[in-house]
């Protein structure tokens, strides 16, 4: 088999070569902010004069795809010129947080999600961004906010981005349960995490929310603390939340 490979690469570099075409001319249309010879870079097009094969196609469609300027990307080879027709994503003007006041968090917001101001408006990062918010303020104790967008045509080349943030009531812990093989008292445990019951007169500490992070930092703990007590093998097969309404949840370390 090993001494027709040889036959066989040179059969398709033969096919490969024989549908090359010499391009003479380049033509590129449709773009409005990205001119020409950064197309040129950006697509890795070779000179005129050069000859151009499928796969020199295929390379050129994906170059300019990745650079995430464009919407729709058509590249041919027409009686020796080098067609590309494009179509180019508009422009964020802004993006307008609503419902958050606190300057910190709407940063933080923007500094998060992939669609950012004077970039590319790409329609189908938006899903993303909404989930990121969403986890973001998950992490602030708000578990059930409702994250909405809509988007204002300025004219055919630019956008602004309004988020509408409904962050909803904290939700805060209102029991934590240890299962299991535990060994240990469940009062050591609550003393060992990080994470609290809410009681009326903890009226100081952000530990009563509840908080993904934060349980995964009390699995840790939990894990750490029955190492140091011999307890080598010990896993802490879930952390689940049972979820008593959009305020209040029940905590549940399985050991």
């Amino acid at each position: 088999m090993k001494k027709f490979l040889p036959i066989i690469l040179s059969v398709l570099f033969v096919f490969e070569s024989s549908l090359a075409e010499i391009v003479n001319e380049i033509q590129i249309s449709g773009n409005k902010r990205v001119s020409d010879e950064t197309i040129k870079v950006y697509g890795d097009i070779k000179p005129k004069g050069s000859d151009f094969s499928n796969s020199d196609i295929n390379n050129i469609l994906k170059n300019l795809y990745s650079t995430n300027f464009f919407e729709d990307v058509n590249v041919e080879i027409r009686n020796n010129k080098l067609i590309i027709n494009l179509t180019e994503y508009p422009v964020i003007n802004e993006i307008i947080l609503i419902g958050e006041q606190n300057i910190r968090i709407q940063n933080q917001i923007k500094k998060v999600i992939s669609s950012k101001e004077k970039n590319s408006f790409i329609k189908n990062n938006l899903n993303n961004d909404i989930n990121l918010i969403k986890k973001l303020y998950s992490s602030l104790g708000y578990k059930f906010t409702q994250v909405e967008t809509k988007v204002r045509n300025i004219d055919e080349n630019n956008v602004d981005l309004a988020i509408d943030i409904d962050k909803g009531e904290i939700t805060r812990i209102s029991k934590i349960f240890f299962t299991g093989d535990k060994k240990i008292k469940d009062k050591r445990l609550r003393d060992i995490i990080v994470s609290e019951e809410d009681k009326f007169w903890k009226v100081i500490t952000r530990n009563t929310r509840f908080n993904e992070n934060q349980i995964e930092l009390d699995k840790r703990l939990l894990i750490n603390y029955y190492k140091n007590l011999g307890y080598y093998d010990v896993e802490i097969n879930t952390a689940s939340a049972e979820v008593l309404n959009s305020n209040n949840v029940n905590l549940t370390f399985s050991i």
